[in-house]
């Protein structure tokens, strides 16, 4: 969701990973809960609705994103810029899916069309569905389609264009325009807006996602000759919101989930926030995750970081982690045929701690396991980075947790949700 406007909750600065002042009332940060402030839904589309993405899919899509190549426990690499399904590290063959996408609201232009885009902390581009795609109007059944032409406050970017392939093998590709944006009841005027020309057909499969929101950090917008600022770039450099920061709160299965920006909800727990630096060199939301524990033995990880990102759905780490997890579970095994960590339905799963900075955070036992794999077992949520020298926390980890994506301070803030 997004928020209203209302007085804003302003957060400590922190340059070295530190805890807030400990909450009281059921708060955040110890905050007074805010009477005028409301979070409005943001829904998804009919075709989206109590769904999430196949194991598959969601593995294949942090191999596209992340390019990395199978370790001992990866079913899925990226090989010569395709994703590939591994049955062992021997094996060459392909299979590739395409992932759903969590959707959120967002409307462009004036007067305004809704568009239903994945909000990722993971990519910095904002593009769309357009009116200038081939034959665009027999995709209006499943697409919300935006036409610079019928916006008065739409204007071409001169010389701009856009290109993005991804190592599934889909790609899109268009025009720049400038128009008025709003997210989550945040108005930005002269927001680029990168507007579909060319889909792949593996796009024009979608029959949900419009495009996608980037929130990850501007210098890898990928516009050319030169990248254009992405929307909480403005949001910030025209004091459109009031503290410099967006706030993700991801439900567990279908619970609601909401962001916020310029905004700090300080109803969501009453755990303290533990702030972070990030390191931002790579363009990502990057974080030292030094530790982890299973059953409370707490393991150290000596020079480990992660990326926070909501466009990667699995809690991905080392093959050593995994075995560890997974060895702790009665009956759980690899499956080389399928390509990830399965479990019998029956087995009790630990309790899984991962670090952001100094702090452990738990994932909750209804996030572990992922979805069903074959009869008996499900596949768990936490898989291998194979040859990786980083982890990726994905919606696996993020749903257990509060966080704030501090972009003015480059630093994030985590709080274990009760929830």
């Amino acid at each position: 969701m997004g928020c209203l406007n209302s007085k804003p909750f302003s957060e400590p600065a922190a340059k070295d990973a530190k805890e807030a002042p400990a909450a009281t009332n059921g708060t955040v940060n110890g905050g007074e809960a805010s009477t005028a402030k409301q979070l409005k839904p943001l829904l998804r589309p009919d075709i989206y609705k109590d769904k999430r993405p196949s194991f598959y899919a969601a593995y294949a899509r942090a191999a596209r994103r992340y390019g990395f190549e199978s370790g001992q426990y990866a079913g899925f690499a990226k090989r010569n810029n395709v994703v590939v399904k591994v049955r062992g590290l021997e094996d060459k063959g392909t299979d590739h899916e395409v992932p759903a996408t969590s959707i959120q609201n967002v409307s462009v232009g004036t007067p305004g069309v809704t568009v239903n885009l994945d909000f990722d902390t993971g990519s910095s581009d904002l593009w769309i569905w357009s009116s200038e795609l081939a034959d665009a109007s027999k995709y209006s059944k499943t697409h919300n389609i935006y036409d610079p032409r019928a916006s008065s406050s739409a204007k071409v970017a001169e010389g701009l264009s856009w290109n993005i392939s991804y190592g599934d093998g889909s790609s899109a590709s268009g025009n720049v325009y400038t128009d008025t944006v709003t997210v989550a009841e945040v108005t930005i005027p002269n927001q680029s807006v990168e507007a579909a020309e060319k889909l792949s057909e593996s796009f024009v499969q979608d029959g949900g996602n419009d495009g996608l929101l980037g929130l990850a950090w501007p210098s890898i917008n990928t516009v050319a000759p030169n990248p254009v600022k992405t929307p909480v770039e403005n949001m910030i450099e025209q004091s459109l919101i009031s503290e410099p920061l967006f706030t993700v709160n991801l439900g567990h299965e279908t619970q609601p989930s909401f962001y916020s920006f310029g905004y700090i909800d300080p109803t969501v727990t009453s755990k303290p926030l533990t702030y972070t630096p990030v390191d931002n060199s790579q363009g990502f939301w990057q974080v030292p995750s030094t530790s982890y524990s299973i059953n409370g033995t707490k393991h150290e990880r000596s020079g480990n970081t992660t990326i926070l990102d909501t466009g990667t759905t699995l809690l991905l780490v080392a093959d050593s982690v995994v075995k560890a997890i997974y060895d702790s579970i009665e009956g759980a095994v690899y499956d080389e045929q399928q390509g990830g960590w399965k479990y019998p339905n029956s087995a009790t799963v630990p309790d899984v701690s991962f670090a952001v900075g100094d702090q452990l955070y738990t994932v909750h036992p209804s996030d572990f396991g992922f979805g069903p794999a074959d009869e008996g077992f499900t596949f768990g949520g936490i898989q291998s980075r194979g040859d990786m020298d980083f982890d990726i926390f994905g919606d696996v980890f993020l749903k257990n947790v509060y966080v704030v994506f501090n972009q003015g301070q480059t630093q994030v803030g985590l709080a274990q949700r009760e929830d």
